[in-house]
């Protein structure tokens, strides 16, 4: 099983490789104060998507990660896809980890704050979340649902949510 180890920081490589983002969750492992609770997807400038809460990642209908942390690659870059390896240092990964555009489709009663997000991995294309998910961006401002398409190669207008654009770039998950 792949747990998205990166840079030899651990579970998710969040340490080495979130572009200085900061941390959502405490050292107590609960969200930091005045951010929601349940599964969040951190966005900071630069770096990749920090995943913590219940998470599991499906790449081609395999479970390859169930864990509570863990970094994602999102310029499009990393090698070890689709997980962070901390590429988007070395291509230079510009982004403001801000919202742009894009949402998340608001769940029905039937998806609790405390149930896992499953993160498919579509075929050369985006990561889609399936399950509760907050969306925290770097300023601060959130998107939350149960649906919806993330970017994961780094060239969507509307990022951190898929625009189609990996389909004009040739964007392949390797």
């Amino acid at each position: 099983m792949n747990d998205g180890a990166t840079d030899g920081a651990g579970a998710g490589g969040r340490a080495a490789s979130d572009g200085g983002g900061q941390a959502a969750s405490g050292a107590d492992g609960q969200p930091a104060e005045g951010l929601p609770r349940g599964n969040l997807a951190e966005v900071p400038p630069g770096g990749p998507l920090c995943l913590t809460g219940r998470i599991q990642v499906e790449v081609n209908g395999e479970i390859v990660a169930d864990t509570d942390d863990v970094a994602l690659c999102r310029c499009g870059h990393s090698g070890n896809k689709p997980f962070c390896d901390g590429s988007h240092k070395a291509v230079g990964f510009d982004d403001p980890g801000v919202i742009l555009g894009g949402r998340l489709v608001p769940g029905g009663d039937e998806a609790g704050e405390d149930d896992p997000v499953l993160i498919v991995c579509a075929t050369n294309g985006p990561l889609l979340v399936r399950g509760p998910l907050t969306v925290v961006a770097a300023d601060g401002a959130t998107a939350q649902g149960t649906k919806g398409a993330l970017c994961r190669c780094g060239a969507s207008s509307t990022r951190p949510f898929c625009d189609g654009t990996h389909r004009e770039t040739g964007f392949e998950a390797g």
